[in-house]
């Protein structure tokens, strides 16, 4: 769910010193604090992280966050719709104030988000320029990034830089998961739930924190680091991405950094990936039956708990539930992860 503060709590105890809450001089970096100024309903108001820079093929320049951040309201009165200004910081940490001198951008295109049904990304943009975010696109406690993706990996180095928990780091525990994530239709609005594919798992927990969603993951690598997902959601024990190279197909959009060579295979990679190949066919053809186990509430492809060696299939639940050992001769490890939401 949207991260929200009352409306009618204090200024002060929003204040945060922190240079990723602050409203920053323009033009700003990213990894920020920020959201739509429609998203406030129901005596709450709510924002996310501004996360990166993404261009089209004319060079325009553009805020790259998810669809629950900068268009997320659905319901009531105040539907997102293109056009909507986009502030820096966000409402929760100018107590819940629509300041036009905020403004950085407009919203521009997003993926919509199906309820009950499957989505494939969370993310959305907001059109800007050079005068309100640095045409460099630097983010905060990063600099700035490579513009050449990177294909997640298991047990990859990461990091982000978000608006809640700034710059933190952690590895990838899974990928091409199937996860259901937790939403609502307006910022402290109704609960829904939609499914995504082939999504990026990260531990620990702490890697995110709800107001985070929008960051960008990229490489835990000192200088211009490739950009890997974007962030939209978790748990007290998970993270989760879509991968980078999607997001940017689904928007028509490519990332604004550094020229820096395509990333080469690790040795896991090289040695694992035909077994991850397999274990894909077994995931894909149970997926649904997995499911529809009560608790179970997605599954991925990592490694095991005892052995970094050794693949197997993890499936995620949100309480204790009964999941087969093996499916088709592929070994079954559970992750309690507890409800995803969006964060």
């Amino acid at each position: 769910m949207y991260r929200f503060l009352l409306i009618t709590l204090a200024a002060a105890s929003l204040c945060d010193a922190a240079s990723h809450t602050n409203r920053q001089t323009r033009p700003i970096s990213l990894g920020t604090s920020g959201g739509s100024v429609v998203d406030f309903a129901n005596g709450y108001c709510c924002s996310g992280t501004l996360g990166s820079l993404v261009k089209d093929n004319q060079g325009k320049l553009y805020i790259l966050s998810n669809t629950h951040v900068l268009a997320g309201d659905t319901a009531g009165s105040k539907i997102s719709a293109k056009g909507d200004p986009v502030n820096q910081p966000g409402y929760i940490d100018v107590n819940c104030q629509n300041r036009p001198a905020d403004y950085v951008g407009t919203l521009e295109k997003w993926v919509r988000l199906i309820p009950s049904g499957t989505t494939p990304v969370d993310a959305a943009i907001a059109k800007t320029d050079g005068t309100k975010v640095r045409s460099d696109g630097a983010i905060l406690d990063i600099g700035t990034i490579s513009r050449t993706p990177r294909a997640a990996f298991v047990g990859q180095k990461v990091k982000k830089s978000g608006r809640t928990s700034g710059l933190t780091r952690g590895k990838i525990t899974a990928i091409n998961a199937t996860v259901t994530v937790g939403y609502e239709n307006e910022c402290a609005g109704a609960p829904y739930t939609t499914t995504f594919r082939n999504q990026i798992l990260i531990t620990p927990g702490t890697f995110i924190r709800p107001g985070d969603s929008g960051s960008l993951l990229v490489e835990d690598i000192a200088s211009n680091p490739r950009p890997i997902g974007l962030l939209f959601a978790g748990s007290s024990s998970i993270a989760v991405a879509n991968p980078i190279q999607a997001v940017l197909n689904a928007l028509s959009v490519s990332m604004v950094g550094v020229a820096t060579p395509a990333a080469l295979a690790t040795q896991f990679e090289t040695k694992h990936g035909q077994t991850f190949k397999e274990l894909q066919l077994v995931q894909d053809k149970h997926s649904d039956s997995l499911l529809q186990i009560d608790g179970v509430i997605g599954h991925g492809l990592g490694v095991s708990k005892n052995n970094s060696q050794k693949p197997v299939l993890i499936v995620l639940t949100s309480k204790e539930c009964d999941v087969p050992e093996q499916l088709d001769g592929i070994d079954v490890e559970v992750l309690h992860v507890g409800p995803i939401t969006a964060y």
